[in-house]
């Protein structure tokens, strides 16, 4: 095969097939050369260059064993063994001499230095050699020389501030020396010049101790000071509380109890009495963060005064108050702090700067007004299903009955309400008990209060109930209720719309006229039951009669025209319509009952021949009966014996002498009863003479009271014979 010839038109190529080995510019591209001479270039572009040996070449080749620090060696990295760097701590080796203008950083770790060296000026710290003294040189003069056993200071030795020189106990150990004034004489201490002063001072402490008094306690003298007249309210809903305190911080949250609340500007506190030293020190009161009056104490004693706020009351010896104390010696003062302060939070306290502060005290300052509260819509309803319980067929509340309260009510809050939850409380009043009390919360009162609640405008309506009480009795007047703001109290009194009368059981008493009971108050007799009003046998005073007589029904009997009543616990002569204006309502008994008016009654005891009646009131007539006695016939007065006349004296009492009488219907023991006087707890004794209620077959014993018109009893007893 012919070889080809090179082609030089684009460059020179080689092969079979032509490949360019240099290219039209000059460039020289191939994957190896071999030159045997040398190769001038204006650069040499390349990734990598090799030794012959195939090693690559390694231009940062440094000087000096491994560690050494580099420097420049006549144009080539150098390094010797004596300038190297430890890679593990970076500390820096050195051996030979380090110059340099200045050093920084920390000197504590400066070792081996030639301190000889080391210079300022014309005074310098020099320690010559390895751990010898330290030379305190000026001027290029030894002044002073510190040595492991002492220091010598040559000249006057300056110091600000407080020297200590310990011991080696640890105490400041001074030798007094040879004083320049007096002497050391040996009196209450023996005293050289080499005693120690610590020790000297603290020795004659102890003696003058032993002479002086003690001193009064320093201010507070463990009193502190209180706001005085303070009152606990709680915290209003949504307001911004005034807060005037140093920081600012004495808010709380709403419906927290404030223990100390003021509803005036003013303020005072307790006095600290008798406090010390009353010769030194600014006493100043310090409200709300700033002085608020202020006085020095000198020894002079007289800063008793009034200083703004601050007040001084006595600034004296000691002795004054305290005579067991020599005068002279110590003094006292006593302060208070008094002031006015604007709404909001508050806080006080008496500083001293002889000794320190007292404690602070803090309150607030409630400066709204919301008023009184108020009371509209006013409602009292007797009960809807009433219970009665009757006394000669009038009827009486009994006290299952609540009348219902209902009412509006405003003003309940300003910035404060009450502690307590019981908004709405009640007083009794005439025939009812104390209403029952309502809670916020029973009314629908959202709590915490919000402030200045229905003030403005609005109400809360309320309701509750007020119980009849128990007892026997009437009253025109009701029972009140009343609403506390924490400012003031409103108080609404409710008044029945007629006369209540009202009647609790039938219990006996003898403060208390009971026609189905009366009151039995000593032993009369033998036996028991009660004294009950039986039905009228008649409407004269001496009307016929027999044995065991019907007792008379309270509700359902039927009052004659010539009936007492007992009603609302007087026993009277009654021409009353209760059908109107009187609660609840009752029949009229105005009608055909003018005339005389009795009540009658009886009661069983053997062995009775006389007895006493005690009453309160007026009467017409009152007469006595045995039922089934020989007294029946002797009486000419049905059985009846009057003790308005007195008894005889002896025998049967009864005008019928024929029967056995003993020619008088008297039977009054030691004074007759009075008509038409009134009487005041007053007794009379009824005699039967020679009979015993025990000689009848009944054991009765009839009693018959007469009454007029206006007429009345207020007390009526049954008890043993006084005469």
């Amino acid at each position: 095969m012919a070889i080809k010839a090179f082609n030089s038109v684009a460059g020179f190529s080689v092969g079979e097939t032509p490949a360019n080995i240099i290219l039209s510019n000059g460039y020289i591209t191939t994957n190896g050369a071999t030159f045997t001479a040398n190769i001038a270039a204006l650069g040499v572009l390349t990734d990598n260059l090799y030794y012959a040996n195939g090693v690559p070449w390694d231009l940062s080749d440094p000087g000096g064993a491994n560690t050494a620090i580099q420097f420049n060696d006549d144009e080539s990295f150098g390094g010797v063994s004596t300038f190297t760097i430890n890679k593990t701590n970076s500390n820096v080796d050195l051996t030979g001499n380090l110059t340099a203008t200045a050093f920084f950083g920390d000197g504590a770790n400066l070792t081996g230095i030639d301190a000889t060296s080391i210079q300022n000026g014309t005074s310098n710290v020099r320690i010559p050699v390895t751990d010898g003294n330290i030379q305190l040189n000026s001027g290029g003069n030894l002044v002073g020389n510190i040595t492991a056993t002492g220091a010598n200071v040559t000249g006057t030795l300056n110091v600000t501030g407080i020297v200590t020189i310990p011991a080696a106990t640890g105490a400041i150990d001074v030798a007094l020396g040879t004083p320049t004034q007096g002497s050391l004489t040996s009196n209450a201490l023996t005293l050289t010049t080499a005693s120690s002063v610590s020790n000297s001072i603290a020795q004659l402490n102890t003696v003058l101790g032993k002479l002086v008094p003690a001193s009064p306690p320093d201010f507070p003298a463990s009193q502190t000071i209180a706001i005085q007249s303070t009152s606990s309210y709680r915290m209003a809903d949504s307001f911004t509380q005034p807060d005037n305190t140093a920081a600012g911080t004495a808010a709380v949250a709403a419906g927290t109890t404030v223990s100390k609340t003021r509803r005036a500007s003013s303020y005072n506190v307790n006095a600290i009495t008798n406090a010390g030293p009353g010769d030194s020190g600014t006493i100043s009161v310090q409200l709300n963060g700033a002085a608020a009056g202020s006085r020095l104490l000198t020894t002079a004693l007289d800063g008793a005064g009034t200083y703004s706020n601050l007040i001084i009351t006595n600034n004296v010896d000691y002795n004054t108050v305290d005579s067991s104390v020599a005068a002279g010696f110590w003094s006292v003062f006593t302060s208070d702090a008094s002031g006015t302060v604007t709404s909001g939070w508050n806080e006080v306290l008496i500083d001293d700067t002889a000794t320190t502060s007292s404690n602070k005290d803090t309150w607030y300052y409630d400066s709204a007004a919301p008023g009184t509260p108020q009371f509209t819509s006013v409602v009292f309803t007797a009960d809807a299903t009433p219970s009665y319980t009757y006394s000669s067929t009038v009827p009486h509340y009994n006290n299952s009955n609540d009348f219902e309260i209902g009412f509006s009510v405003n003003r309940l809050s300003g910035n404060m309400y009450p502690t307590s939850d019981t908004f709405i409380s009640g007083s009794g009043g005439g025939a009812f008990s104390s209403p029952s009390s309502v809670t916020y919360s029973t009314a629908g009162v959202t709590t915490p209060l919000a402030a200045q609640l229905h003030v403005a405008s609005g109400s809360q309506a309320v309701t509750t109930t007020a119980s009849v009480i128990s007892g026997f009795g009437s009253s025109t007047s009701g029972p009140s209720v009343s609403c506390f703001n924490s400012y003031a109290t409103g108080v609404q009194t409710f008044t029945p719309s007629g006369t209540v009368l009202y009647k609790t059981g039938t219990s006996s008493s003898s403060s208390r006229i009971e026609e189905a009971n009366v009151y039995i108050g000593s032993t009369i007799g033998t036996g028991a039951g009660l004294a009950q009003r039986i039905i009228n046998p008649g409407s004269t005073n001496t009307p016929a009669f027999s044995a065991s007589a019907t007792v008379f029904d309270s509700e359902t009997g039927t009052l004659e025209t010539y009936d007492s009543t007992v009603v609302a616990d007087v026993l009277s002569h009654d021409e009353t319509d209760y059908s109107t204006g009187y609660l609840p309502v009752g029949p009229d008994l105005s009608a055909s009952r003018s005339g005389t008016q009795y009540f009658t009654f009886k009661f069983v005891r053997t062995s009775v021949s006389k007895f006493d009646i005690k009453f309160s009131g007026t009467v017409a007539g009152l007469w006595v009966a045995v039922p089934g006695s020989t007294i029946d016939a002797a009486s000419n007065q049905n059985g009846w014996v009057d003790m308005t006349v007195s008894y005889a004296g002896s025998g049967v009492p009864g005008a019928n002498t024929g029967a056995g009488g003993n020619g008088s219907d008297g039977c009054a023991l030691g004074g007759v009863v009075p008509t038409g006087s009134s009487q005041s707890n007053q007794a009379f004794t009824a005699t039967f003479g020679t009979v015993s209620s025990s000689s009848t077959s009944t054991n009765e014993i009839y009693v018959r009271i007469a009454l007029t018109s206006g007429q009345t009893m207020t007390a009526l007893t049954l008890e043993s014979a006084s005469n």
